[in-house]
C-alpha cells in the first residue's frame, strides 16, 4: 500500500466583483486504491463544531502519516468551510445574498452565486462511498451529538449511523426533510451522507467533537478506509432512535425570559419542571414548561430570550420499567 501523502486542492473558483476570487478548498489524504470518503461542515457560517472536527481528524491522519504511513487504504477528504463568507462574517447564511446555502442543493452550473457554489460542491462530492455532513445547532438551542437520517434512506444508512458513537439517530418522515440541502441531494444521487448535529452556535464543545472523530473513525475503518489493524479509541455510545412518533416539541407560551431548572441530556420525568419564563420587569413567574412525558431531553433553550412559540425543548418519549 503506498504511504500518505496530502494535499491542498481549490475545487471551486469564482471572480468577485473587485480583484478577488472566492476560492472553496479541501485537504484530501491519499493513501491506497480503497474507499473514498469525505467530512463537510461550515456550510452555515455560524457552525463552527465541524471546523475543529475536521482539525482533529487533519491531526490524526498527520500522526498515522508519521507512525503507520501505509494505514490509509483509501482517500479522505475534508471540506472544513463551504460557506467561507458565513465564517469570515459570523453569518448564518451567504452574505449578499441573504440565503441560507443549504436550500441550494443541487445547485446549478449556470444559476446565481449560491447555486454555484452548491453544484460545485457536488462535482467535488460525486462519487464518494460516504459524505457526513457536520453542523451545529443554531445560537438559541443547543443539542446532543445526533445523526439525522430522512426515512427515504434509512435502511441504508442507520447501520452507518449506528457506529457513529453518537448518542442518538432521528428519523424525520419525508415530509419534514427540504429536499434542496446537500444531505438529500447527494443521497438522492446515490452517494451516501450522514447529517450530524451537535452543540450550540458560534461554539466549539471538544467533548463532543472528540466523540464524533472516534465514531467517524470507526466507521472509516469498517468501510475499509483505515487498515484493520490500526488501533482506534474504543466508542462508548450506543444511539438511541427517535422518530416522528416519539420526539415532543415543547414551546413557550408567552414572551419573556427562560430560565432553566433541568440539564441538557438528562432523564425527565412526566410533569417535571424544565424551566420557567419570568419577566424581566417583575417578580413573576409568567409560564412553567413541564415535561409531558416520561424522556430524554436532548434539545434545550440556550438562549434565553423567548417569544411566544419559541422553541425551548425536544424531549424523546421513552418507556420505563416498573419498579
Amino acid at each position: 500500500m503506498p504511504e500518505i501523502s496530502k494535499s491542498v486542492e481549490t475545487f471551486f473558483t469564482l471572480q468577485m466583483p473587485y480583484c478577488e476570487n472566492l476560492e472553496l478548498r479541501r485537504t484530501v489524504f491519499h493513501g491506497g486504491d480503497g474507499p473514498r470518503v469525505a467530512v463537510t461542515a461550515g456550510i452555515h457560517g455560524d457552525e463552527l463544531e465541524g471546523l475543529y472536527v475536521c482539525h482533529r481528524l487533519a491531526a490524526w491522519l498527520e500522526r498515522l502519516s508519521a507512525t503507520s504511513p501505509d494505514s490509509l487504504a483509501g482517500t479522505v477528504e475534508l471540506y472544513p468551510a463551504l460557506n467561507t463568507l458565513g465564517i469570515d462574517t459570523l453569518t448564518r447564511s451567504l452574505p449578499v445574498f441573504d440565503t441560507d446555502l443549504n436550500r441550494n442543493f443541487p445547485g446549478s452550473p449556470n444559476g446565481d452565486v449560491p447555486h454555484r457554489m452548491a453544484h460545485g460542491v457536488m462535482e467535488a462530492l460525486a462519487g464518494a462511498n460516504l459524505v457526513i455532513d457536520i453542523h451545529a445547532s443554531n445560537i438559541f438551542l443547543r443539542e446532543i451529538p445526533q445523526v439525522r437520517i430522512n426515512q427515504d434512506f434509512a435502511g441504508t444508512l442507520v447501520p452507518l449511523a449506528r457506529k457513529m458513537n453518537l448518542d442518538l439517530i432521528w428519523l424525520h418522515g419525508a415530509v419534514t426533510v427540504l429536499e434542496s440541502t446537500i444531505a438529500h441531494s447527494l443521497n438522492s444521487r446515490g452517494v451516501n451522507c450522514l447529517v450530524v448535529e451537535m452543540g450550540v452556535g458560534m461554539r466549539i464543545t471538544p467533548e463532543y467533537c472528540d466523540q464524533l472523530v472516534t465514531g467517524i473513525l470507526a466507521v472509516w475503518q469498517e468501510l475499509g478506509v483505515i487498515a484493520p489493524e490500526v488501533e482506534l479509541p474504543p466508542r462508548l455510545h450506543h444511539p438511541l432512535v427517535a422518530d416522528d412518533s416519539n420526539v415532543h416539541y415543547l414551546n413557550a407560551q408567552t414572551s419573556g425570559l427562560f430560565v432553566p431548572s433541568a440539564s441538557h441530556w438528562t432523564d425527565v420525568r412526566k410533569g417535571e419542571l424544565l424551566g420557567t419564563v419570568v419577566s424581566p420587569h417583575h417578580g413573576e413567574i409568567l409560564f412553567q414548561l413541564r415535561s409531558p412525558v416520561d424522556g430524554l431531553l436532548f434539545t434545550l433553550r440556550e438562549y434565553p430570550i423567548v417569544y411566544e412559540g419559541s422553541l425551548v425543548a425536544r424531549i424523546m418519549a421513552v418507556k420505563r420499567r416498573k419498579p
